[in-house]
């Protein structure tokens, strides 16, 4: 057994190895909760990969749930490694007790996470997800999480707390099937989705309560795109950066626009019929003007000019 706990820890420390110079927050978690749950961890697995000096690594990470996580797993060893060891010269020596006692003691504590069900309701879930692969179970639990942010708005609602719990097991249930068919076994595709989803589902607490009580469909929710899951506010946000960037490139919004910059600039009343020239015999600015080629294409064009108070016209 400890030499398969030695093989599955080296493949989850190389993976985790990888993430150093990345910025995906999720699969840091993922990594870091897989080696939390590893069962059989004992100071000889821990001498012999030495992954706790990749974790420690991890403590200073930009996202603090990453850092956070990585911490508490640290810590965790850390304990196992004094109680394990103990008196010990040799990892090997203190083997065989740090899996007799730390690993029992260790069972009744609860990983920190954020906002998690209660006991009964995270039993249900396991039991439930139990058959998945090791992946597909985590993000189970994740979209779970998720829902759950939604059982204290519920409850208000005066719905049962035990039937959203139940809610909740079951939608998280149902949406991770509906992103793995919808993926088609492609796991680029399913990750992506995966990480789309929870990223809205959390920021968009209607869409949420619409997939628990069953307005939205899991079906329905991985096929809806990124502006169909945004919350309302960022949907409106978005539809008016949309709608500047798109007056942004008329080529007559000038002209469509000319009684707002008119009032922007103040101009009223007669200075809207002003033109840019002067009449020099009454010294009215009520003039209009055309420009003409007259003389070669590499000169500039000639002004004409006419004053609509004295009939003046002149050149320029």
């Amino acid at each position: 057994m400890t030499s398969t706990t030695i093989r599955a820890v080296n493949e989850l420390k190389e993976s985790l190895s990888k993430e150093l110079n990345k910025d995906d927050s999720e699969r840091c978690i993922d990594i870091i909760d897989q080696l939390d749950a590893v069962q059989d961890m004992s100071l000889a697995v821990l001498a012999e990969t030495l992954v706790g000096t990749v974790v420690s690594k991890f403590k200073s990470h930009g996202d603090a749930d990453v850092a956070a996580k990585a911490k508490v797993l640290v810590k965790k060893w850390k304990q196992l490694a004094k109680q394990g060891g103990a008196g010990k010269s040799t990892p090997a020596a203190g083997a065989t007790k740090a899996k007799a006692k730390p690993v029992a003691a260790k069972k009744p504590a609860a990983r920190p996470a954020p906002a998690v069900a209660s006991s009964s309701s995270s039993a249900n879930g396991s039991a439930e997800w139990n058959q998945l692969p090791p992946l597909r179970k985590n993000t189970a639990n994740k979209l779970h999480q998720t829902f759950e942010l939604s059982t204290e708005s519920l409850t208000k609602s005066d719905i049962n707390i035990d039937a959203i719990k139940s809610l909740n097991i079951s939608r998280a249930t149902e949406v991770e099937a509906a992103c793995h068919e919808y993926s088609k076994g492609i796991k680029q595709n399913y990750l992506e989705k995966i990480r789309s989803l929870i990223f809205n589902l959390k920021k968009n607490s209607d869409l949420r309560e619409n997939v628990i009580l069953g307005s939205t469909q899991p079906e329905t929710l991985v096929t809806l795109a990124p502006e169909q899951l945004a919350t309302a506010e960022a949907s409106k946000e978005r539809n008016e950066t949309m709608g500047k960037l798109k007056d942004s490139r008329r080529l007559d919004w000038d002209a469509a626009n000319e009684n707002k910059i008119n009032e922007m600039c103040g101009i009223t009343g007669d200075l809207l019929k002003a033109s840019l020239f002067t009449c020099g015999r009454c010294k009215s600015i009520k003039t209009t003007s055309t420009q003409k080629q007259t003389r070669s294409a590499d000169e500039p064009m000639t002004v004409f000019v006419f004053c609509i108070n004295c009939g003046n016209r002149w050149k320029c």
